[in-house]
């Protein structure tokens, strides 16, 4: 004779088992949201080991590099990616519709220099002066000295940095440099925070 077993057991097995299956999901997703932070966190370490390595070497034009931004009065810090995308002949004709004339307009010829920033690290940046460690140094190895603007704005050459830099923004940013005729511009610089005496180079191509 056939064993019989009750409806009832038969549906708590069931149970036992959809239940057991649940919890099988739900550990399997906990494991997969646990590997995909770890994923994001792995990568932002690798993003923060990767900063600064480019220090005291000289790139081509156009090439990006992740750098560590420290900002010295409040010691604040972030990753940015920095790449120098070009240098242009400017005129001074240019430069005297935004209303700026500097003393030397015989002996200097404008150049601009175009840098774009992003932000790889996890806070905004407020007034980060994203520009102002850009350099430029000449085929005689001298650095040549920026266009002090002001507040003015130079159509041919925007540069103003947001007030605020957000995670993951970008921002193209030019800066004038004025360089004594004779000679051209040969690389472009780039550093911020304790590798001042190591900076990033760009190769200026003719």
């Amino acid at each position: 004779m056939p064993t019989y077993r009750p409806r009832t057991a038969r549906s708590g097995t069931a149970l036992l088992c959809a239940l057991g299956v649940a919890l099988l999901g739900l550990a399997t997703t906990g494991c997969e949201d646990d590997t995909a932070a770890s994923g994001r966190r792995q990568s932002a370490t690798r993003a923060d080991v990767a900063a600064d390595r480019d220090g005291g070497r000289t790139l081509p034009l156009s090439e990006p590099t992740s750098i560590t931004y420290k900002r010295g009065s409040d010691h604040v810090r972030g990753a940015l990616r920095v790449t120098a995308v070009s240098v242009r002949k400017g005129t001074h004709t240019e430069l005297r519709k935004a209303g700026v004339t500097p003393s030397d307009v015989r002996t200097t010829q404008p150049y601009y220099v175009t840098m774009t920033f992003e932000n790889l690290g996890g806070n905004s940046l407020h007034y980060p002066f994203l520009n102002t460690p850009t350099g430029l140094v000449d085929t005689s190895g001298v650095d040549d000295q920026p266009l002090i603007t002001g507040d003015t704005e130079v159509t041919a050459c925007p540069g103003k940095d947001p007030d605020d830099f957000a995670v993951g923004a970008k921002v193209s940013l030019c800066k004038v440099f004025l360089v004594p005729h004779g000679v051209r511009p040969s690389v472009v610089t780039y550093s911020t925070g304790d590798d001042t005496k190591r900076p990033v180079s760009w190769k200026v191509t003719r």
